[in-house]
């Protein structure tokens, strides 16, 4: 009798292990990731780049890799995106990597003015720029980057002065996104100031700004077309985002999993990415024009006004790369070449 009931204690025993063991086993295989980044949920950056990416993981892995996407600092602010990457808070984070100054130096190649015509063109020079520099490559190297690109160039937005010459920039409070993009301002004579997209509207509706140094999608995306009455086409600067993946994370999928995290980003997303945000980039402009706003484009002899006044940017920036031993006079020359091949 003990016997049998020590026997039936067995066979239950060992129908638990095999059940803990192919539990295991089925679980082992499967990856669930954990996507923050801090635009709003219903930007295009979700909704066609991160939910198409994450959707071609699931079904090319068999349902093996899955997502849950948290949009609008849900997680973390925007300058703690990448931080958040390489602790492992979350599996991806998306963020401007002027969010983080001082660490990506010689990303900010792409926010001198005059170089990305598009945040097309301005992507596909940043994943030029990524893959043929090692020391781009460092500035990421506690990461695994999945695709680098740009916003649209960012233009100057004012509400009530308009913007036709350098000197009409004088002397106004012009909300920054970057502290390269700051210098750009200060060079012009205005006094920049620092401060997320998500609170510009408010500070340009009740003058506690003159204007915005903002990619055109931003009158789209955060209704800043509402408040933007002139708005001046010059191409000051663009805004480099990066897209980066927690390094035990990735090494923590097979090789054909990695495959398809690689093929389902690079260089096609970066591009992608930048177009949408070309797309709302016309959508920000009409919905402006429609509401009565006046654009100015710099162009000709005006052009090269701009770009006299704005030429110590230049110099300055490559000094300070070469001073730290970084090769940034390299880097300004390819990127000027890659400007051109890329158009």
């Amino acid at each position: 009798m003990f016997r049998k009931i020590r026997m039936l204690i067995g066979i239950v025993v060992l129908f638990i292990l095999v059940a803990c063991a192919e539990g295991i086993a089925s679980t082992s295989s499967e990856h669930h990731l954990i996507i923050s980044h801090f635009l709003p949920g219903s930007h295009p950056i979700q909704t066609d780049v991160f939910q198409a990416i994450g959707n071609e993981m699931k079904e090319k892995s068999n349902g093996a890799i899955s997502y849950d996407l948290y949009p609008a600092n849900a997680l973390g602010d925007a300058g703690s995106q990448y931080d958040m990457a390489v602790t492992g808070e979350v599996d991806i984070a998306l963020s401007v990597h002027g969010y983080s100054p001082g660490r990506f130096p010689l990303v900010s190649i792409l926010e001198l003015p005059f170089f990305a015509e598009s945040a097309a063109h301005g992507s596909e020079i940043m994943e030029h720029l990524y893959d043929e520099f090692p020391s781009i490559q460092n500035e990421h190297n506690d990461t695994i980057p999945l695709f680098l690109f740009t916003a649209d160039p960012a233009q100057l937005v004012t509400k009530a002065e308009p913007i036709k010459s350098p000197e009409d920039v004088k002397g106004l409070r012009i909300r920054s996104p970057s502290p390269l993009a700051n210098d750009i301002l200060e060079v012009l004579g205005a006094v920049p100031v620092s401060m997320p997209m998500g609170d510009v509207y408010e500070s340009m509706e009740r003058g506690v700004i003159d204007g915005a140094m903002i990619p055109l999608e931003a009158l789209y995306n955060y209704n800043l077309y509402e408040v933007a009455n002139y708005i001046t086409i010059g191409n000051f600067s663009t805004t480099p985002f990066f897209a980066v993946m927690n390094q035990d994370k990735y090494e923590r999928l097979s090789e054909s999993e990695k495959t398809i995290v690689q093929q389902a980003t690079g260089l096609e997303t970066a591009i992608k990415s930048g177009s949408v945000f070309d797309e709302d980039g016309k959508k920000g402009r009409q919905l402006a024009e429609d509401n009565g706003a006046q654009v100015y484009e710099v162009m000709g002899n005006n052009l090269a006004e701009w770009k006299e006044a704005l030429d110590p940017i230049f110099d300055a920036w490559v000094n300070e790369m070469e001073k730290d031993g970084l090769p940034g006079g390299e880097i300004y020359q390819r990127a000027l070449e890659l400007k051109e091949e890329l158009r």
